[in-house]
This record gives C-alpha cells, structure tokens and sequence, in this order.
C-alpha cells in the first residue's frame, strides 16, 4: 500500500497539471447593458430594458440588466446605458465585470445567467440555505446572479432544488443532479441531501475544492457545460460520518463539516441549526454514559433492576428536557448512548460474574441491559438511535449474546496506527503493548456477528504529542476501505489539531467516507490537490517529506497514536540520518512559494519538522559536536524556539507555543514533553 502512493505520484501529478486551463486574463463573460447577448450595446437593448421597468416584460437577465452593477435593475441603469449610448459614458470602463476564473456556465447550451433557481419547498430551511450556496458561488465562479424564487416560479429557465418524495431512496444525506429538456434540478434526502448535492455540483462540475476554512480551490476554465441527458446520483457509503479535529475553532462547522458532506456533530453542536440539515448528534458522552445515568454506584451493576430502572428513568429525563427545550427526535435529537466507564470499572457480583465467564466477555453483561432500554426508549421515543461501545475489555465480542438490530455499536480501534489493517503486517503481540491489528481485527469481525450496525472510532492523529504527527497518510485509505468492506455504517474520528498533517487528514477522510468505492488513484490526487494548494508549486517536496515520513515510521513495530511517545512512532536513527535532506525539502518547497499565505503554511509545517530533527541530532551535534557544529546547532534550535511562539504552534491538546525560557540545556524532546521520546 505505501509503496503504491508513491509510484502513482508522477501519472497523477500530469492528470493534476492537466485539470487547468487557463482563461485569458481580463476575460468576462458578459458586458452590462447588452441585454440580447449580439457583443454590443445599441438602442435595441436599451428598448428591452426600458419595456422591462414599464412591466411590458416580466422577465430580464439581471446581470445584462443591472448595468451598475448594484444588485437591482432601476431607472438609474436605463439613464446610465442612454448616456453610453450618447457617448457621455462608456459603461465597460465606469462598471467593469470583474475577472471570474471559470469564463461561462452553461445548462444545455444556455447561459446560466439566463436562470432563476427554484427552492421549491421553502419552509426546508435546507433547501433555501443549498440555494443561497449555489447563488454564491456561481456568481464567485462566473460572475453571474442568478435570483432565488421559492416555492413556485415562472422563469423561463430554472434550477430546481427539491426534496425526494420517498421514490429515490436517498435517505437523508444522498441526492441527484440531472439535466432534462434544459432544466437543472437537484433532488435530495429527506435531511441535508439537497445541500450536499449542492456542494458536490460546484465541486465536481463547475471546479470547486472545498479543503478547509475558507481555504478553496476553484480552477479556471473557459466555459462549463451541463448537457442534457446528464445525471449523478450519490448515496454516502456510510450514515454517520464525524470528523472532530478541528484546526478552525468557532469557524469550523460550515467550512469544514457543511461543505465536506459530514453528517455527524457530537463535537460541532453548532451544526444542530436547520439551515444545515440539524446533525446526527450524540446525546451525553460516547464513553462514560452510564456513570452518567446511574449516578450513585461506584460500578454499576448491569443484573440490577433498581441499576436498570434508574438508568432508563435519567435517559428520559434528559430526552424529556431536550424536547421540553424545543428540540426534535429525529432532527436535533437522534442518538443517546448507553456505554460503560473507558476505565473498565465493571461489576463482580455473583450474577454478573456468572454471566461475564459464560459470555467470555464483559460485553456479555453490557448487551442484554442496553437491549432493555433500547427496547423501553424506542416505544417511548420513536426515532431514537441507541449507542453503546466496544471499549477497552468490552472489545471482546461476547459468545452469544446479540445487540438490537436498531442498537449501534461503537467500536473503539484499538489497533496498531504503523501497519495497514488487514495487511498481516503486525506481530501477534505488537509491540510488547498488545497493540496488533491482527488481534484488533479479530475483536471486530467477530462483534460483526453480533450487531447489525457499527460505527467506528478511530484515532488518526497524535493526541497528546502534537509536535509528532502519525506516518499514516498512505494507510488511511487502506484502513476505511478495509472497514466498510466489514460492515462499518459510520466513523467517529477523533484527533486533536496540531500544525502538520492533521488538516489533511480531516479532508481525506472526509472524501472517503462518503464515497468508500473512490479508487487508491483518485485518494492520491486529493492528496496532491490539497499540498498543492496549501504549500504552492514546490508541494512536491512537501510530498517526498511525507514519503520519509513513512519510512521513518516502517524503520518501528506497532504503535498506538495515541499513546507512543515520538521516537516510538519514528526511528530516531533515520531522523538524525536524514535531517539534512528535509531541511532542504522544506527549503526547495519555501522558494518556490507564490504568496505570503503558501510561505506561512510551509514555516508552520517545518517546524514539527524541525522538532523531531534536533531532537533526533541533539546529543551528536551539540553535546558531542564539533564548535562550528554545536554554534549551527544553537542557532537552529533557537529560531525554531522562536518560531513556534511567534506562530503559536499548539505543542499538546491544551498548551500553545513554550513558556519556557529557551534552554539548551536538555533535548528539543526533553524540553517540551520532558521525556527522551520513547518508552
């Protein structure tokens, strides 16, 4: 698998490269004022415009009408062409159309500026929010207005946006776009389909790359065509699709969740808005519910009725509030967990012993009480989707006890980060730790047979080292794919937002939850999109870093991202060997850098870069160093110090830059985590 992301790069960096096409620049495509379109302003279209405000007309293309330009099409336009048209003013120097990167949008050959869009349900707060997003960007892309009608419309040419009926089996989040007798319509799922559908249409058909906070790509191109006769409809692979890691802090929930077709807020209650569609949102805790809804017991014990009922009466007391509140079962309230402590507190009474040695697994305890008040609660609450975890212990799946096909089990991965799953890679006993895919997957396949639904929670990221990211980019397609082709119906990702990798970690993952068929070719092109648009020209360099960044990390057995120390992830042998080289990379990405904001994102990449590099090199250039080597030494280290204050580059998950006074009394290493970096 790793060796395949790096022999795809060079056919893909040409398929990169072949993508743009330039627009010649000043380009636009339309001038104000020509209401017919003939390339000039003459007395005809100042007719139109003048039968258009005397009512003679009930329709006119507003970007061609409005000739200054300021959203509305008054008498004042009408006087401004007349005076063109006198020779008093030239409108093309007065109210100029700005520069566009994509020239023409056409539907069926026809200009998208002849179209209205059409939000035919206008009480789907969804469907009215997906028409102000395509409004948006089509005007961005090609500089075109198009009005937004609701409910009904009269416009000669139309976009229509609207819910599935039912007959399309989009379920929540899925959608189609077609293109028939010239009209655009994107139908979707019941929730957020319309919106998704959306977002997938400038992405993939007008060149839109949605990579994070206001951080887009929009590629240039003469003109884009949807033909009549086209159709794409799409249903996301799997239902709950959640992505915690979050480098945008408040900002986060539209660029990042919204726009990457995410479905799951149990970190963004933002999200839960009926603009976007609500979210599935986890009530209480996915670990620890049950300290939660059986308070007074130290461990709680599962056999107990008074355990069961004080369970089930707190659950509904909490359901009965959020609705009392205004919320909505099925909408803001979806799902409620039901799980033990991630301690592995866990009853020894007589009754819960016998049933954890016949079951084999503590799990055996867990599964009858969770069915129970599955059981209870959906009677009660029709819509409510009850979760509970594989955790720690309760990972071995039990002999024979089997969750409710409505129960979903969210199973904590516990497996090895270094090795692709189901490559046989990993030793039986990992590291020593246990940590072994082989012996994770077994755990897994066998819950398989005993749920109907699970979701997956999965660490790609270093948790608690933030200065060391994961050698895990070419594994991630791998371990997905591997889990939806293992029953998976949803991912809980959790990581913490350093200054590397993690961003685009979020993007990919993304990208492959919703589309688990994508090819091991076209994850590698979104790879290269991304460095390329982050890092500018010289992201190839960004691109060979990441490939030592694997190596370092094959030179080590199974690790557990998110419990390693550094030098447990990566060889440190193969850092201090090849520091050099990365130095250079970095330099060679930096100078090729186009913008001010290219040259920031490669500095605040380095300087993990840097960290793991003097770390690695510390006892061999500065305590046993030569004095040109320990003087070279002292002064990188300390621009790196400064860098990361100056650019407050988070070092844990709750500390930003050093406070510290700069020491070269100890390691990098020793300095910020006070540990030598491994185990």
């Amino acid at each position: 698998m790793k060796k395949k992301l790096i022999s795809a790069l060079l056919v893909l960096s040409m398929l990169l490269s072949a993508v743009v096409v330039a627009v010649p620049a000043g380009a636009a495509s339309f001038v104000r004022g020509d209401i017919d379109e003939d390339g000039e302003l003459t007395p005809l279209d100042a007719l139109e415009l003048m039968k258009y405000l005397a009512n003679a007309i009930d329709w006119i293309e507003l970007d061609l009408a409005d000739v200054d330009g300021d959203g509305e099409v008054l008498a004042m336009d009408s006087l401004m062409l007349k005076l063109h048209l006198a020779g008093a003013i030239d409108i093309t120097e007065k109210y100029p159309v700005p520069d566009t990167n994509v020239g023409t949008i056409t539907i069926a050959g026809k200009n998208i500026g002849k179209y209205t869009i059409l939000a035919a349900d206008p009480d789907n707060a969804n469907i009215v929010f997906a028409a102000q997003e395509l409004q948006k960007y089509v005007k961005e892309a090609c500089g075109r207005t198009l009005p937004i009608a609701a409910g009904t419309s009269s416009a000669p040419y139309q976009i229509v946006l609207c819910a599935d009926d039912g007959s399309r089996n989009l379920g929540d989040d899925g959608f189609s776009i077609s293109v028939s007798d010239g009209i655009l319509t994107i139908m979707g799922g019941a929730a957020r389909g319309v919106m998704y559908g959306v977002y997938e249409l400038l992405e993939e058909y007008v060149g839109y790359r949605f990579l994070g906070y206001d951080d887009k790509v929009l590629y240039t191109a003469q003109t884009v065509d949807l033909p009549n006769g086209m159709r794409d409809e799409q249903v996301p692979s799997v239902r709950y699709r959640c992505v915690t890691i979050d480098p945008f802090k408040n900002d986060y929930t539209y660029s990042s969740v919204i726009k990457r077709k995410l479905s799951g807020c149990s970190a963004q209650s933002s999200m839960l808005r009926p603009e976007y569609g609500y979210g599935i949102q986890r009530l209480f805790l996915n670990a620890h519910s049950l300290d939660y809804f059986i308070p007074d017991a130290a461990v709680p014990c599962l056999s107990s009725e008074t355990s069961y009922e004080t369970c089930l009466f707190n659950m509904k007391k909490l359901l009965d509030e959020r609705i009392a509140a205004g919320g909505v079962v099925g909408k803001d309230i979806t799902e409620i967990s039901c799980a033990y402590s991630a301690e592995g507190r866990f009853c020894v009474c007589a009754e819960c012993s016998a049933t954890y040695q016949a079951e084999g697994s503590q799990a055996g305890v867990l599964v009858p009480f969770v069915n129970r008040i599955d059981d209870a609660l959906r009677q009660e609450y029709p819509g409510i989707r009850v979760i509970t975890n594989a955790y720690g212990d309760v990972r071995i799946p039990p002999r024979d006890a089997v969750l409710n096909e409505e129960v979903v089990l969210l199973y904590c991965w516990n497996g090895c980060a270094n090795h692709p799953i189901g490559s046989g890679e990993c030793e039986a006993g990992g590291n020593g730790l246990g940590y072994s895919n082989i012996k994770e997957e077994a755990y897994y396949l066998g819950w398989t047979e005993h749920c109907s639904q699970t979701y997956i929670w999965y660490y790609p990221t270093n948790i608690y080292y933030l200065l060391c990211p994961q050698p895990n980019l070419a594994n991630l397609y791998n371990d997905f794919v591997w889990f939806m082709e293992h029953k998976a119906t949803g991912f809980y990702v959790v990581g913490t937002a350093g200054s590397s990798f993690e961003g685009l970690d979020a993007y990919l993952l993304s990208e492959l939850m919703w589309d688990g068929g994508m090819v091991e070719e076209e994850y590698i092109l979104r790879m290269e999109e991304y460095l390329r648009a982050y890092y500018g020209p010289g992201w190839s360099h960004i691109y060979t870093y990441i490939q030592m960044l694997i190596q370092a990390g094959d030179e080590m057995g199974c690790v557990l991202n998110d419990y390693e120390y550094p030098f447990d992830i990566y060889s440190k042998s193969y850092f201090a060997a090849h520091f050099d080289t990365m130095q250079e990379l970095f330099a060679k990405a930096m100078s090729a850098c186009e913008t001010d904001w290219e040259r920031e994102n490669v500095r605040r990449l380095s300087v993990h870069m840097l960290f793991l590099g003097y770390s690695a090199t510390y006892e061999d250039q500065y305590k046993n160093g030569t004095e040109a080597q320990r003087e070279a030494y002292a002064a990188g280290y300390r621009t790196w110090y400064d860098m990361v204050n100056e650019l407050g580059i988070p070092v844990t998950y709750n500390q930003t830059g050093l406070e510290k006074a700069f020491s070269l009394a100890v390691s990098p290493m020793q300095f910020v985590y006070g540990i030598d970096g491994q185990r």
